[in-house]
């Protein structure tokens, strides 16, 4: 009796361990697929609103949106947010999890948020 119980107490633990590796994983690409897609969207500057003379530039929220779109391809959850040279991106992802759906548990939704800024070339170290 207490070998089972013992089994299935280390079954649980293991199933804790492998899941929540894939877990971290999986947020870590929300992660990688939120800022490549923010800077996707960062590189959609607003060609009407480039002001050579104090440098300032905008992104187009309409483009930045179409690029990040392309970029993310088959990725249907996720939001954008444009505000003057910024952009910011959230992905959410759906983990199936293997050992710990025998206890009833799944999936878990994970997300990564990121955001890129575009700048009118690089004149000092915090620009980049």
């Amino acid at each position: 009796m207490v070998f089972v119980v013992l089994a299935v107490v280390q079954v649980m633990l293991g199933g804790l361990a492998f899941d929540g590796a894939q877990i971290l994983n999986a947020r870590r690409e929300a992660s990688t697929l939120a800022l490549e897609a923010a800077r996707a969207g960062a590189q959609a500057i607003s060609t009407e609103s480039i002001y050579r003379d104090t440098a300032n530039v905008l992104v187009d929220p309409s483009r930045a949106r179409i690029a990040a779109s392309e970029y993310l391809g088959q990725h249907d959850d996720w939001s954008i947010s444009v505000r003057g040279n910024t952009v910011s991106t959230t992905v959410w992802l759906t983990q199936p999890l293997q050992i710990l759906s025998l206890l009833g548990i799944d999936s878990r939704r994970v997300a990564g948020t990121a955001t890129a800024r575009a700048v009118w070339g690089i004149s000092t170290g915090n620009d980049l």
